[in-house]
């Protein structure tokens, strides 16, 4: 849904414009698969009151749960999909805009000004000169994305073969409850040998990325209204308290609270 523009035509001929931002509204299927790997002439930031949205960048993924804003800077190649009937607002900013902001996608974990700006701009009538007011606004825009404050949920894929290797086993299967000495073995290196070499493609110990990969499918799981007792189970956690108390720690709230402060 896109106020400023009456067809998709005259929409494709102002995203090509100098025009400086582009707002609009979306709506995703419930669960939708992965989008071709593509880029953007305009940085886009993305205010989601939704569902969620996975953000596939290289070789990290990134959670984008609703009430957050995500930003892709322009000719970012990126790949998404969206779950839980993703839903929210766009704004495409033009290249000229985009000079000075972050050149990595990035999640802003706190948005409460970045919302308020979104809402504002979906009612500007772009066939008008931009007012002061207006450009004072794009202004203060710049300066959120500029330094955000952004939220940890990511998680980066080693590239190392080996270490793939064990990767996508446990992506296939996040119950698997194998020891760090059997992963090394899966591997086929010694433990330390192993333990250094994914944290340095990862930037986090074995552990914890581990730990980041089941949030990241508990949060999926959960965004589908799957109960917290059969997603704790799912993500190869031996009590219900346990995988809670990690939920808690990670994001601050438990998995109820936090589901629904973001749908209130």
């Amino acid at each position: 849904m896109f106020s400023g523009a009456k067809n998709m035509e005259e929409l494709r001929r102002l995203y090509e414009s100098d025009t400086p931002v582009l707002a609009y509204e979306f709506k995703r299927r419930a669960v939708e698969d992965w989008t071709p790997v593509h880029s953007h002439l305009r940085g886009q930031l993305v205010a989601l009151t939704q569902g969620m949205l996975i953000v596939e960048v290289g070789s990290e993924r990134l959670m984008h749960t609703s009430q957050r804003c995500a930003w892709i800077p322009p000719n970012c190649k990126h790949a998404g999909r969206s779950v839980g009937s993703a839903a929210g607002s766009m704004l495409d900013l033009s290249p000229e805009l985009c000079r000075g902001l972050p050149k990595t996608p990035c999640i802003f974990n706190s948005s409460e000004l970045l919302f308020a700006i979104v809402h504002r701009m979906l009612r500007w009538d772009l066939r008008q000169p931009l007012s002061a007011a207006q450009k004072h606004l794009i202004a203060t825009l710049r300066d959120e994305i500029r330094k955000p404050d952004q939220e940890p949920l990511r998680l980066k894929m080693p590239k190392e073969e080996r270490l793939a290797k064990v990767a996508d086993a446990l992506l296939d299967d996040l119950g698997d409850d194998r020891t760090l000495d059997a992963w090394a073995n899966v591997a086929g290196m010694a433990r330390r040998t192993f333990m250094r070499a994914f944290s340095a493609e990862v930037d986090m110990s074995f552990g914890r990325w581990r730990q980041q990969a089941r949030l990241f499918a508990a949060l999926e799981m959960l965004a589908q209204k799957k109960s917290v007792t059969e997603v704790g189970c799912a993500v190869g956690y031996s009590s219900v308290s346990a995988f809670i108390e990690m939920f808690r720690t990670t994001l601050g709230a438990t998995p109820q609270r936090f589901f629904r402060d973001r749908r209130s």
